[in-house]
Parts: structure tokens; C-alpha cells; sequence
């Protein structure tokens, strides 16, 4: 599956009703093995921006999906590492989207957010659409740069 057929997965299913964080996961599903009752159920509590604090539900189902495909456990404690950085270098690249943003409230109320280029491509014009499909972008293209290394 290429990026926008990712990007396009997401958005569908956050017009389905799925949160931010199933969207994103759900995107990522053929790489992460879990059914879609399993990524629903992991992901239910990823979206919504209740209070100020939370981290945006688009990033966290990204998250997610890094430390399914990265996990660390304790018979590689040195991989503990290794998915902490690759964690981080995600969320810079979010926040770098986003003007330094990654809580869920400040990201809902920001005036012109500029997504990544798969957002105009689809067409998205909603706040969530834009996170959903920017993480969505950027997780793509990260994995990308991992796969390669």
C-alpha cells in the first residue's frame, strides 16, 4: 500500500467514526498484524482531547504502531534504546509539522495548521483530518527511512 492509499485508509475510517488514534493504526494494519477488533479496542481511548495535556490521538495511534513493529522486551534490553529514539524522532517530525504542538487541545485550537501534502491531495479541510492524515504521512515516511537502515 502506498502513502496516500495510507492516508486515504485513515480518513475513511475516522469518517466511519473510528478516533484519531484507530484511524492511524488501522492505516497500518497489514504491517502490525492486529484484526480490526484487536486495533479498535488498543486504540479506544486515542482520541477525543478531553483536557489540556493529552498528546494528540493521530500521533499516539502513530506511536503505537512504531513499538509494534520496534518492540523492545526483556530479552533485548538494548533495543529499550532503540525504540525510545525511534519514538522521539517521530514526534519531532510531527511536532516540526505542527508548530512545535502535541497536545491534542493546543493542535484543536491552532488556526492554520499546515498538514503534509497528502492532505490537499485528498482534499481534507477538518483539524483531525489533517493530524490523521499528516501522521499518517510522516509514520509512512519514516518507516520508509527505517526500512532502508
Amino acid at each position: 500500500m502506498n502513502k496516500l492509499e495510507r492516508c486515504r485508509k485513515a480518513m475513511e475510517y475516522h469518517n466511519r467514526g473510528f478516533n484519531c488514534g484507530q484511524s492511524v493504526l488501522e492505516a497500518f494494519r497489514d504491517l502490525t498484524g492486529l484484526t480490526e477488533e484487536q486495533g479498535r479496542g488498543i486504540a479506544t481511548g486515542l482520541g477525543g482531547g478531553f483536557r489540556s495535556g493529552d498528546i494528540c490521538g493521530a500521533a499516539s495511534g502513530a506511536v503505537l504502531v512504531l513499538g509494534m513493529l520496534h518492540p523492545h522486551n526483556t530479552e533485548d534490553m538494548a533495543q529499550k534504546s532503540v525504540t525510545a529514539k525511534i519514538v522521539k524522532e517521530f514526534v519531532r517530525r510531527f511536532t516540526a509539522q505542527f508548530q512545535d504542538k502535541l497536545d491534542c487541545r493546543d493542535l484543536l485550537s491552532a488556526k492554520g495548521l499546515q498538514g503534509t501534502p497528502e492532505v490537499a491531495e485528498l482534499g481534507a479541510s477538518k483539524h483531525c483530518e489533517t493530524l490523521i492524515i499528516s501522521a499518517v504521512a510522516i509514520l509512512y515516511d519514516y518507516l520508509e527511512e527505517l526500512n532502508k537502515e
